[in-house]
């Protein structure tokens, strides 16, 4: 493993005096401008907490430091490092090309490295997450002993079928992680993770499906709101609850996570909270985007999409399904 530390911190004058956040990404070049607006979501509606915020990056990987801080710089609730890392060349760790992650989501496995030995809990956000509410509640949740709080897929089957476990194990989404760093650290949880990959290549489909398997009973279920993924805004929705409940945690979710293939930084994204997204966009330096599929022809085949009457795009989904299969 080689670490190398970039750490040009910016601190304000009452980093001191504040209770710090610590607070991770694991990112490249081509999610950047995503951990950009992630991160300044969490600052706008979190101005009573500060932030330790630390960005992992591989060695290869070329970031664009000065544009994030530039992002953060209006933000003074907010400590920034950014720090290179090289997964050991030894490993081989999967990767689905059917899902929507990448070998960075992995770093993440060397959490203990990238905070001060005296950090007692870490926060982790996938980059393709928005914070839309105050998150005070979510870091003083009292863990209970466990070595980390996640929040369960309702109804998900992924461990029963895939890793061998119990229905009543649950299976967690990873992509926002409260971890208990020191016990983290001393139980050297990255290397049962590992040696569980090393021993079960073919079961792990998906980057969490390690952390579920080794982990899912020293792992505390969170409430749905602090990531609530894509599923729980489909009509009808996939998980077995019911309507009140869905409502209810649309309505209260203070993280909003656009897991899966269909991103609010792209144009044809139809997820009804995209706005969020394209809301803190606009507080950073990536305030100019334009998603490459904007293009004139998909500018017209939107416009044409949202004016034909539902029995109609049907009717086409049913023809183009028809001409794909013959």
């Amino acid at each position: 493993m080689n670490l190398t530390h970039v750490d040009r911190t910016r601190a304000s004058a009452t980093d001191s005096t504040k209770r710090s956040v610590a607070t991770i990404f694991c990112t490249n070049t081509d999610f950047l401008q995503h951990v950009a607006v992630c991160a300044a979501s969490l600052l706008a509606n979190n101005p009573d907490l500060f932030f330790d915020i630390v960005i992992v990056a591989q060695t290869s990987e070329d970031l664009d430091e000065e544009k994030v801080r530039r992002s953060l710089a209006g933000f003074p609730n907010q400590r920034l490092s950014f720090k290179k890392f090289t997964i050991p060349r030894d490993l081989l760790l999967p990767l689905n090309p059917q899902a929507h992650y990448t070998l960075d989501t992995y770093t993440r496995l060397w959490v203990g490295d990238f905070f001060p030995r005296n950090t007692n809990r870490v926060l982790y956000l996938d980059a393709d997450i928005v914070v839309v509410g105050p998150i005070t509640d979510l870091w003083n949740v009292d863990l209970s002993g466990a070595l980390m709080g996640a929040v369960d897929i309702p109804g998900s089957d992924r461990g029963v079928t895939r890793l061998g476990m119990q229905a009543e194990d649950g299976y967690f989404n990873a992509g926002v992680l409260l971890i208990d760093i020191k016990q983290w650290r001393a139980t050297r949880a990255e290397e049962t993770v590992i040696e569980y990959i090393r021993a079960n290549p073919d079961k792990v489909l998906y980057d969490q499906d390690a952390l579920n398997a080794c982990f899912y009973g020293r792992t505390k279920r969170l409430a749905y709101k602090w990531n609530v993924i894509r599923p729980f805004f489909r009509d009808p929705s996939p998980f077995p609850l019911d309507h009140a409940e869905l409502d209810s945690i649309r309505r209260e979710a203070r993280i909003i996570h656009f897991n899966g293939g269909s991103k609010p930084w792209n144009y044809f994204c139809d997820h009804p909270r995209k706005e969020e997204y394209e809301k803190y966009l606009r507080m950073t330096e990536w305030r100019n985007y334009v998603p490459p599929d904007r293009t004139l022809l998909n500018r017209g085949r939107k416009l044409i999409s949202a004016i034909l009457p539902p029995f109609v795009k049907r009717l086409l989904k049913q023809a183009s399904s028809s001409f794909a299969a013959s």
